[in-house]
């Protein structure tokens, strides 16, 4: 006969379970996957309440079937199209197939590892408080980049047209200098070409700039 019970004992992935007055061996536990194509674990809680199952009627021998509702292990949301899951740390996490969205809370980090590239061909939006990313090195590749915001950059900056090409650094507005200025070009402003030029001395003589 089946029975409920208590899990009283964890060991390597198994359960021992009170049963009345009764404790069982330890016992294997139902996970949800357990084959070639993938293999999870979900871990085990003193506490937990569980079905046993036994083999040839010992329960001793039997399997534990588990994720049954207590009454402090409830779920928070049993929308009809909602999947989600509450861990005890906080982090939740949801997925509405109605809207077709995917919800995500984390109470501290996210660690994603690709081997290979991910590719994503539709419009999106990435909303952060805070954003930090640390790479050996970044590449953006589009036809059009915008920084909307102020921007501070850490480092040298070298420009380069298409093929390697000589690029062009365009500044709609005032630059303010703090260091030195090296020009390997000329220099010029609205009134023309301040490096070739030549202007009038005190001594009424023309010079050269130097």
């Amino acid at each position: 006969m089946n029975e409920l019970g208590i899990i009283c004992d964890i060991k390597e992935g198994k359960a021992k379970v009170a049963i009345g007055d009764m404790v069982t061996d330890f016992l294997s536990v139902f996970q949800s996957l357990a084959n070639s194509y993938a293999v999870s674990f979900s871990p085990l809680r003193i506490g937990e309440q569980v079905l046993v199952i036994p083999v040839r009627g010992d329960l001793n021998s039997g399997v534990i079937l588990r994720g049954l509702y207590q009454e402090k292990h409830r779920a928070k949301n049993t929308d009809e199209n909602t999947f989600n899951i509450d861990f005890e740390d906080g982090t939740h996490l949801e997925y509405n197939s109605k809207s077709s969205t995917l919800k995500l809370d984390v109470v501290k980090d996210i660690n994603i590892t690709c081997v290979d590239k991910t590719t994503h061909n539709q419009n999106n939006t990435l909303n952060t408080k805070n954003h930090t990313t640390n790479a050996n090195t970044i590449t953006l590749n589009a036809p059009s980049i915008n920084l909307n915001g102020n921007t501070q950059i850490a480092g040298a900056i070298s420009t380069s047209g298409e093929g390697g090409a000589s690029g062009t650094f365009s500044i709609k507005g005032n630059l303010n200098l703090i260091g030195n200025l090296q020009v390997s070009g000329n220099i010029s402003d609205s009134k023309g070409d301040l490096t070739n030029h030549t202007h009038s001395c005190t001594c009424g003589a023309t010079a050269s700039p130097r």
